[in-house]
């Protein structure tokens, strides 16, 4: 317990706009807690439990997944994360910043990767 920090966090919002119909909605079909790795808070790793909401619209009939600013959807780790990894590996390499963060070199190679393509694609190389 001493070798993590542990945050609930909940939604203030009761609803999000229909990417669809773009009109609002606060049916929730289903909550499902997913945990996601942050940035460390005093030296410790830091674990986010967060609801990954899923909402039927009434209006169009069709479901979607909220959207969070902070965390892709698919990913395991927040943003900020991920690019102070990609970051790190830039100057080191993925088996020392695996080791650092008792990650799989994998994991870490993912979002190394992940973050590569985002910076290709914001400077047109690749």
């Amino acid at each position: 317990v001493d070798d993590y920090v542990y945050l609930e966090l909940c939604c203030l919002n009761p609803g999000i706009p229909c990417p669809y119909c773009h009109k609002y909605t606060e049916e929730i079909h289903q909550n499902r807690p997913i945990l996601i790795r942050d940035l460390p808070i005093s030296g410790k790793a830091t674990y986010l439990k967060i609801p990954r909401r899923q909402f039927h619209c009434q209006h169009c009939g069709r479901y979607s997944t909220e959207n969070l600013e902070f965390v892709a959807l698919h990913r395991r780790h927040t943003k900020r994360y991920e690019q102070n990894i990609y970051q790190r590996v830039a100057t080191s390499n993925i088996t020392q910043i695996a080791r650092e963060e008792n990650l799989k070199y994998d994991e870490v190679k993912g979002m190394f990767d992940h973050q590569s393509k985002k910076v290709e694609k914001k400077t047109g190389l690749g």
